[in-house]
């Protein structure tokens, strides 16, 4: 799957940090005069550049997410998820942690980290089960709907007060839901409920990570990918399995945590150079690729039913993400829910995602 969620840490860079507004790239992005050759990208006006870099991002999570639907089609979902966790917090400390490490540790909110991980835990863990029960497309559309949740929970847990647009996109987004899962509760497909769960988990995930902005983004990584690992690894204890992982498989699941950090870097870039509110509709992109491949790769049937309720969630989810000011607005992103903050240290100058 890739799902549209709401991530609070990715949002817009600081004016120091984004390009000029214009049609063109700016000047530190172009070769002087007469010397090497501008490539194809850094010719692009900054929206475009922030838009491509958005939706190749979107395409590698949709990779992402068919490679882990493979895998735990043939592999127990305990060791698809604990692979993961190790994979991804093996390269967080060495991305992140490189130079300085101790770092990661100083934090001034440490159970506010320890639930943020928790949430992450069962963001991931309950994707790849819900991979395991159902359609690609299925599980992608019905995960879309964290906005919509967030909404829900955003005045209870943050304070903070709700506008008519958005209770009205939650409406449509769950009228979306219903839809896609059936109208008859006889015939509800209990598995259904495990990727409304993803949504749930990760929507209680963006606004820990809202409570946390003020922290160091490597720290939040750090925490989140200990507590994930930790975790997982009682998960992967405790769960029978059988048979275990072939050699191949554990680097599929390598490729799957270092394919989630790739996206996410490649987010980052995006929002460096486009605007949140522009880019908001690309990330229901990822529900597109999600049919296609689940159609074409594994042989599901594109019901119109489905068709209906992932168009009724996307209206829903736009609304909802437009619904408050722009500087209030959070990004959309594909998730395979790994973690979508900047993974270049404070106190180094910032790449290019693509450089």
């Amino acid at each position: 799957m890739t799902t549209v969620a709401e991530a609070e840490t990715s949002k817009r860079a600081p004016d120091g940090d984004r390009p000029p507004d214009g049609d063109r790239a700016p000047d530190g992005d172009r070769p002087p005069d007469g010397g090497g050759k501008r490539s194809w990208l850094a010719g692009l006006a900054p929206a475009r550049r922030g838009a491509f870099i958005f939706i190749v991002a979107g395409l590698i999570f949709t990779a992402n997410d068919s490679l882990t639907k493979v895998l735990v089609t043939n592999v127990p979902v305990a060791d698809v998820i604990w692979g993961r966790h190790i994979a991804y917090l093996v390269a967080v400390i060495i991305v992140a942690g490189r130079g300085h490490p101790r770092r990661l540790l100083v934090t001034s909110r440490k159970w506010t980290q320890v639930a943020r991980g928790l949430a992450m835990f069962g963001a991931t863990s309950t994707f790849f089960l819900a991979l395991s029960l159902l359609p690609l497309a299925e599980v992608s559309t019905l995960a879309s709907t964290t906005p919509l949740i967030i909404i829900g929970l955003a005045g209870p847990f943050l304070g903070e007060r709700v506008a008519r647009p958005a209770i009205a996109g939650a409406v449509i987004g769950f009228a979306g839901v219903v839809i896609l899962v059936g109208f008859d509760p006889a015939h509800l497909d209990p598995a259904t409920i495990v990727p409304l769960a993803t949504a749930t988990s990760f929507a209680l995930f963006s606004l820990l990570t809202r409570a946390l902005r003020a922290e160091p983004a490597e720290v939040t990584l750090f925490y989140s990918g200990v507590v994930s690992m930790i975790a997982a690894t009682v998960l992967f204890v405790l769960a029978p399995r059988d048979p275990m992982p072939e050699l191949w498989q554990w680097a599929g699941i390598a490729v799957v945590g270092l394919g989630a950090l790739t996206g996410h870097r490649l987010l980052v870039g995006a929002y460096r150079w486009g605007r949140a509110s522009d880019m908001a509709p690309l990330g229901y992109l990822s529900l597109v690729w999600a049919f296609i491949i689940g159609a074409v790769v594994f042989g599901e049937p594109v019901e119109p039913q489905a068709l209906v309720g992932a168009v009724a969630i996307s209206i829903g989810g736009l609304i909802a993400l437009r619904s408050g000011p722009e500087a209030d607005r959070e990004m959309p992103v594909s998730v395979d829910f790994g973690d979508p903050v900047d993974l270049e240290p404070r106190d180094r100058p910032r790449a290019d995602p693509l450089g």
